[in-house]
């Protein structure tokens, strides 16, 4: 992320996810105050929300380049994912960017 700001003290395995602030997800997110799901296990989002991605430690989980991952639904709703930002889901959800693929289930 910008200026180096996550360091690791053991190796870690990182993804690089590309949505950002950019896209309505706010730099406050990042430095593991919250998770995304990636194959139904929650993984970190590490280091600063840089403007068109996100870095998220995947060491424990098993995926591949490819793999769904889940920003806010099941398993982390978007009010909580929302509370680590301490604001609200509405907030969070009309900040969204058009750049951002929606998928609704009724």
């Amino acid at each position: 992320g910008y200026n180096r700001k996550y360091t690791s003290n053991s190796k870690r395995i990182t993804a690089t996810l590309p949505i950002g602030h950019a896209d309505g997800i706010g730099r406050e997110y990042g430095h593991g105050k919250t998770f995304v799901s990636v194959n139904g296990q929650l993984a970190p989002i590490i280091g600063n929300v840089c403007m068109d991605m996100i870095m998220i430690d995947v060491t424990s989980i098993a995926c591949d380049e490819g793999d769904e991952v889940i920003i806010f639904g099941k398993p982390l709703p978007a009010n909580e994912f929302a509370e680590t930002a301490q604001t609200i889901s509405y907030e969070l959800l009309t900040g969204l960017s058009q750049r951002i693929k929606r998928i609704i289930v009724h």
